[in-house]
């Protein structure tokens, strides 16, 4: 438990980071703020609708959900049915998603989302596997 006071997540950290390890303590130290833990597998993912259908799924969007980018958007800035302090989101597997113009568009959702969760002081951030390519250069997790 030494380590969670280096581990902990700010609302001011808010955006989307190329990360790895160590996945268990930041779990832990999510878990230990109040915050929901979602791992947003995209293993068979290729398209926007498969996209959107997994971020439903595992982000536990309410019935209803649009299943397009404005609806992902809203979605994201909601959050209200989510009993917690914030997110943080993993996002793994995203390979064959990546090479995909969708991609882009996800990446803007998501930061815009951070940037919305930031100026209400609640944790949003987004943990990418180290590996994915993408045309968008990602800081390292955790911030310097």
């Amino acid at each position: 438990m030494s380590h969670l006071p280096a581990l902990h997540f700010e609302a001011k950290h808010n955006g989307i980071y190329r990360a790895s390890s160590p996945l268990p303590a930041w779990r832990s130290c999510a878990a230990a703020q109040g915050l929901a833990w979602c791992e947003l597998d995209l293993a068979g993912v290729a398209t926007k609708h498969g996209f959107l259908d997994r971020c439903a799924a595992v982000l536990q969007f309410p019935g209803g959900f649009g299943g397009n980018w404005d609806a992902l958007a809203d979605s994201l800035e909601d959050l209200s049915w989510q009993p917690v302090a914030g997110a943080v989101i993993r996002w793994e597997n995203a390979g064959a998603f990546a090479k995909e113009a969708d991609f882009a568009t996800a990446l803007e959702i998501f930061a815009a989302a951070a940037s919305y969760w930031k100026q209400k002081s609640r944790v949003f951030l987004v943990l990418m596997e180290a590996g994915v390519h993408s045309r968008q250069t990602l800081p390292g997790w955790p911030p310097q």
